[in-house]
């Protein structure tokens, strides 16, 4: 069994000192640009620097995240900007844009690179690539279950989410912030628009259909020891210190206890911010939270409520008994009512309470307990009826009080081992340090007092003396394991000048620390070749899951054809049994179809591909190049002929980098400054494609969006939508997994009036989005090939797509 690191997030000088005291052995913070959470307070350069210095001298390894993707003319600023990072000396740099990742290995080689879960990792091929690339830590996607991460083979580091907020989308395969409200989850400036609530069509009801409850794997610590997991990730850059104070320190301590095979439980993590927890996909378990913000320890239920008190059956198991400044929640259908106990609750037996009897009792362990609250005239008024309602302990006045003593009192998880030796240079002091590090580098420094020892007028300095001195750490992270001290006791010298001679030593090996981590400086000049701009014919490629437009489609350059789900239903479900038969014979008449037309066709692989999936489409590949149906593949797994927009493609040094690829789709996230930026320094225009209509992926989701009696009410349904505020209806449709759920842009981006600057510029590769579409959908291809012939009839558009955008252009 192998204990992982605790990696902590901080936001902030203050929150380092905190995880430091809690007993983090990393934390991992973000620069003022470039960080998935552009939206904390973050640290300037400065700070990074006194962050590194400060947790090196507490043996804590810093990761730097420069984890968004990079736009062309931002690419020198950032190589440069990791420079920095180097020079300072950070552990790591947690990392999404591929591009980024070949200016690193070029520029930078001895930076260490962390995939972020950004990348989404999900499959052993992706995991395979990013290996062949140097980096040394994949951060797997929170979707990854335990079986699926305990047949990862590779000599990587493993990290994994293990405490805080799920997304429910994949991370990196988000759009939906960057097309509702042009913040990008991918520019770290995501609006959380999954916290919102939303309605479904054929449900009344709105909810949080999106959103998550936290995950929390405090309870699976073991389990994941067992795994060749190196580190567990706490979400929460953007949480305050009582959170971080709170949460690492018990799971430090829970670390700490399973070192002697014990494990432990709490319910002080309940007690800071949580949406309320479920173990995630790692356990196959999720659910829907009940309101977008904290909601505290589930502590029993209303049973009596009148004007001035409320009564609560106290559950059996619970540990954590309010008192007064404490904070209640009472939750019931959709409503809910929060306060503050302003007085001490009177806790009382069941029995004592239906009889009318509310004594006070002293055992708080005993069950059937009742709570009586008194409520005053402060509180407001709750506008529903309260009985009934579940109760939450959203606030512990003496948690805080406990986060408070961690942050001032608290001292780092590994302390430096250091040896002393005094002795006598010339009648000068000197003492010598020799620091062992965590990572067993070895400091050794020493100093020579500059106030000489004398034969003594009445009392000397003894050998106890100068070694009780010495023993003093002040404030400084160090453990004395030894001190030698080479002096027979028989002079003197002033008490202060051996604490001088201390402290000179601590400053020495402080300095050498640091020294011992940075590196020189230098700065990147990165070259830019324009390429020239070549005449060439412009070619439309075709994304279908309909038969019926492989039938009639004509004028295309090539055609990506997806497998449709079987069924296709909300249900999401972990049935791995696929349909290959389904698989085959789709594929067969597909070929059947196009073998006599002028398009390539190409075999759309899902986005999102797990291990077995992957399996079962190489299976049927296999099985159908023994029928002579060879079919080149589009996958963002590194093993295709074609890449999909989900690649995450903003620059071209990711274009180079994917050399294998024949055709590689642009990001649909860009601006037209930036699509401009891409072709005018892209070696091999001709290797880029542009999505110049169609509806746009927003999510793809390992968790369910209904759940329960919930399906019975939309069992009639034979399309399915998520409904916001304004109405947008958002279509839905499931992978050929049956495990992932897909949502799509309620209006389709659209560039019909854009295509011939960009065929001007450069770009010859266009690709209309025609899956899940009406079986007329295909006529669609004929107004883009009039377009680029000059004759734009926007009013024909509007017959196949009533609502268009330009999205980010």
């Amino acid at each position: 069994m192998r204990i992982p690191e605790l990696l902590a997030p901080v936001g902030s000088m203050e929150h380092l000192k905190v995880a430091i005291n809690a007993g983090a052995s990393s934390v991992y913070l973000s620069g003022k640009d470039y960080g998935a959470r552009k939206f904390a307070q973050n640290f300037t350069l400065d700070e990074i620097n006194e962050a590194v210095n400060t947790a090196h001298l507490h043996n804590v390894k810093v990761y730097v995240t420069v984890n968004t993707l990079i736009k062309q003319d931002e690419l020198e600023d950032v190589i440069n900007y990791l420079a920095k990072l180097y020079s300072i000396g950070v552990d790591a740099v947690l990392i999404q844009d591929l591009g980024l990742v070949e200016l690193i290995n070029r520029h930078l080689p001895n930076l260490k690179i962390h995939a972020s879960t950004q990348m989404t990792c999900e499959n052993q091929l992706k995991l395979d690539y990013l290996e062949s690339k140097g980096i040394k830590r994949v951060v797997l996607p929170r979707e990854m279950r335990k079986d699926e991460i305990e047949n990862l083979k590779t000599n990587m580091e493993l990290e994994i989410f293990a405490h805080g907020a799920l997304c429910y989308s994949y991370s990196g395969q988000c759009l939906m912030s960057s097309f509702k409200g042009g913040r990008s989850g991918n520019r770290g400036t995501c609006a959380q628009p999954c916290r919102q609530k939303y309605k479904v069509s054929g449900i009344k009801k709105e909810d949080y259909y999106l959103s998550p409850c936290d995950l929390s794997l405090f309870d699976k610590l073991k389990e994941i020891a067992e795994l060749n997991i190196s580190c567990i990730k706490i979400e929460g850059r953007m949480r305050n210190k009582e959170y971080l104070a709170i949460v690492i320190s018990n799971y430090r301590k829970a670390l700490n206890k399973l070192r002697s095979g014990k494990e432990t439980k709490s319910e002080e993590i309940n007690l800071v911010f949580n949406r309320g927890f479920v173990e995630g996909q790692f356990n196959n378990d999720s659910k829907r939270s009940l309101r977008s913000g904290h909601i505290g320890l589930k502590i029993g239920h209303v049973i009596d409520s009148h004007k001035n008190q409320i009564a609560i059956k106290i559950d059996d198991e619970t540990k954590s008994i309010p008192q007064k400044g404490d904070g209640l929640l009472l939750i019931k259908n959709n409503k809910d009512y929060g306060f503050e106990i302003s007085q001490n609750p009177l806790i009382t037996t069941l029995n004592h309470f239906r009889k009318g009897k509310n004594k006070q009792i002293k055992d708080l362990t005993r069950k059937d307990k009742v709570m009586i609250v008194k409520k005053v005239w402060q509180n407001k008024k709750s506008n529903f009826n309260l009985n009934e309602s579940t109760v939450f302990l959203t606030k512990k006045h003496d948690l805080i009080k406990k986060a408070h003593e961690i942050e001032n009192k608290g001292n780092s998880y590994v302390k430096s081992k250091l040896t002393l030796t005094f002795s006598i240079k010339n009648k000068f002091p000197k003492l010598k340090g020799r620091l062992t590090l965590a990572n067993k580098k070895e400091i050794e420094c020493e100093v020579i007092g500059n106030t000489p020892f004398e034969k003594p007028l009445k009392k000397s300095v003894s050998q106890d003396t100068v070694k009780k001195q010495l023993s003093k750490v002040d404030n400084y992270p160090y453990q004395i394991i030894q001190i030698n001290v080479n002096y027979d006791g028989t002079l003197f010298i002033p008490i202060s000048k051996i604490n001088e001679l201390r402290r000179d030593l601590f400053k020495n090996i402080e300095y050498e620390i640091t020294k011992s981590y940075s590196h020189d400086l230098k700065h990147i000049t990165l070259k830019s070749n324009e390429s020239e701009i070549r005449e060439t014919d412009a070619n439309i490629s075709f994304y279908t899951n309909n038969l019926k437009h492989l039938k009639n489609i004509e004028g295309v350059k090539r055609v990506y054809l997806e497998i449709p789900p079987e069924i296709d239903t909300l249900d999401i479900n972990n049935d791995e049994n696929y349909n290959l038969n389904y698989m085959i014979n789709f594929l067969k008449e597909a070929f059947e179809i196009s073998h006599s037309k002028d398009y390539e066709l190409i075999w759309k692989w899902p986005d999102i591909t797990h291990d077995k999936l992957i399996k079962a489409l190489n299976k049927v590949k296999g099985i159908l190049n023994k029928m002579h149906y060879n079919i080149p593949i589009m996958s963002n797994s590194f093993k295709g002929d074609y890449g999909p927009y989900s690649m995450n493609i903003t620059n071209t040094e990711t274009i180079d980098s994917l050399e294998n690829y024949k055709i590689l789709t642009v990001s649909p996230e860009l601006s037209k400054i930036d699509y401009e930026n891409i072709i005018k320094y892209c070696k091999n225009p001709n290797k880029l494609e542009l999505i110049v209509q169609g509806s746009v992926e927003l999510m793809k989701t390992r968790y369910p969006l209904l759940y329960g009696k919930e399906f019975k009410q939309v069992k009639n349904n034979s399309k399915f939508f998520l409904i916001d505020k304004n109405n947008n209806k958002y279509p839905i449709h499931k992978s050929i997994s049956s495990q992932e759920l897909i949502l799509f842009n309620f209006e389709d981006i659209s560039l019909l009036s854009q295509i011939n600057h960009l065929k001007e510029i450069g770009y010859s590769n266009f690709a209309i989005d025609g899956r899940f579409r009406d079986d007329n959908y295909y006529e669609i291809v004929d107004i883009y090939k009039n377009a680029l012939e000059g004759k734009l009839d926007k009013n024909s558009l509007l017959k196949y797509s009533t609502k268009n955008t330009l999205g980010n252009y």
